[in-house]
This record gives C-alpha cells, structure tokens and sequence, in this order.
C-alpha cells in the first residue's frame, strides 16, 4: 500500500515538474505574441505585462514594411525547393551506400556522418567566397547549398532506414525486368514514408527559420528572417511591428509542424534503430 503511495506522489511529482518545464519553454512564444497586441511604449514600459487592447496595428506595418507577400513567397521557395532536393539526393544516396557492398559505400557514409559534426562556422568564409565566384548568390542559387549542408544528416537517417527494408522485395522486381531506379521509386521510396515525413520537417523547420545563411548569400530583403531584420539598426527598434511579423512568418511552419508532428518520433526511431 505504502508502495502504491509513493508511486502515485512520483508521478504526481513528475507530472507537475513537466507542467513547470513545457510553461518555461512556451514562454518565450506567449511572450512574442502578447506583445505583438501593444504598442512600443507599453512594450519598453513593461514587456512581460499582458495587452490592455488587441492592437492589429502592428500586424498592418509589419505587412506594409517588409512587403509580406513577397519575401514569404521567396522563403516559401527556398524551403520546398531545398527540402525536396534534400529529400531525393539524401534518399538515392543512401540508398547506393546501402546496397552496393563495396568498401567505397562505407567510406562515403562515413565521410557524410563526419560532416555532421563539421560547424558551419568553419567553411562559412569559403562557401561565401565560392557561392560569389559561381553566381549563386540568389534565391535560386542557395538552394543547391541547402542541399549540400542537408544531405549529410538526411542521408544518415535514410541509411539506418534502408538497412532494414527487405532485400526480397527488390529481387522480386528484378526477375520482373524492373531496373534499379523503377525499383527504387515504387517499392523503396514509398516504404521510406515515415523517415521522409520525418526529414522534411526537420529540414522545413531549419531552413524556413535560417538567417545565417541567408544574411551572408543573399542580398537584403529576401527572405522572412532578413526583412525582420530591417525593424533593428542603431537608431531603430520597433519591437511591436517585429514581434507581429514574427508572429505572421510562425503561422505557416507550425501549421505543418502540427500536422506532420506525429512522424518525428517513429521516424528518428526507425532510422536510428533499423539495421
């Protein structure tokens, strides 16, 4: 009985700890959207304090300033264009490396899981200085550099994945006279649906919300994150348009956040566990 007790005051315990941990960690987006309601005054006066009046005027400047539509639109092309390019290299690479039994394979994915570990940082100063000498420096142009810094993680995923879709299937389509991309694209790639979903919104939700890269490729105003830039400089900080603009450019990711969110976990699990 006492057992039974202290069981329940653990949970009950834990319970509460995890209440008190997931307030800390939305905080910061209640914090954003309240003071997208109220003017700049009342935000320098006190930021944390709840909105007097559901102010939209913040929202209509924010529109105005950073030409909304335009820059969403560029960011929305970067983040599909890069996922699906991300998606389909990362996938028929590893793919290869799985099933080409050569010492080669191993050596290339070995190669691809060390870049993980490479900081962007380090190679920052020369992917800008080639991405100048190519003319890449567009909303065309990065997107084959999202490619490159994506793949290596996409592939490592895939990879643990593959390992385990069953060799017998691929044989069958052979004897059937299917070559190596027809069996890859109607019988691999459709059992690769969990990990996909899983690596596209990993990838959605780093690239959508990049400024890094971005701020040192292309020029000013181009996407979300460099035209919210534009509400701070030295003599300029409008935190009520700002906070607006960031609430307006959430919307989009966290709508397909929540409705891809259920393969997260089944899909880091699958490709980290399978093989």
């Amino acid at each position: 009985m006492k057992h039974k007790k202290m069981i329940k005051k653990n949970i009950l315990f834990l319970e509460i700890l995890m209440i008190i941990i997931g307030v800390i960690y939305i905080f910061p987006a209640l914090l954003i959207l309240m003071n997208s309601l109220k003017t700049d005054a009342q935000i320098n006066l006190n930021p944390v304090s709840l909105p007097t009046s559901f102010n939209i005027n913040n929202f209509v400047i924010a529109w105005k300033t950073i030409h909304f539509p335009k820059v969403l639109l560029n960011t929305f092309i970067i983040t599909t264009l890069s996922t699906i390019g991300i998606i389909l290299l990362g996938s028929m690479a590893a793919y290869a490396m799985v099933r080409i039994k050569v010492k080669l394979s191993w050596i290339t994915y070995l190669i691809f899981t060390f870049s993980i570990l490479v900081p962007f940082q380090t190679f920052m100063v020369p992917l800008v200085m080639l991405s100048k000498d190519l003319s890449m420096q567009s909303i065309i142009g990065i997107i084959p550099i999202y490619w490159g810094l994506g793949c290596p993680i996409a592939v490592f995923m895939f990879h643990g994945f593959i390992k385990g879709v069953p060799v017998e299937l691929e044989e069958a389509a052979t004897i059937d006279g299917a070559n190596i991309f027809r069996i890859f694209y109607t019988i691999v790639f459709p059992l690769l649906t969990p990990i996909i979903a899983t690596i596209a919104i990993l990838d959605v939700l780093w690239i959508w919300n990049d400024f890094l890269l971005p701020l040192i490729v292309l020029p000013k105003q181009s996407t979300l994150q460099l035209a919210q830039y534009g509400f701070f400089s030295q003599f300029r900080r409008e935190y009520g348009p700002a906070t607006a603009s960031l609430v307006l450019s959430s919307v989009p990711v966290i709508a397909f956040y929540l409705l891809m969110q259920k393969y997260i976990v089944k899909g880091i699990m699958s490709g980290a566990v399978k093989g």
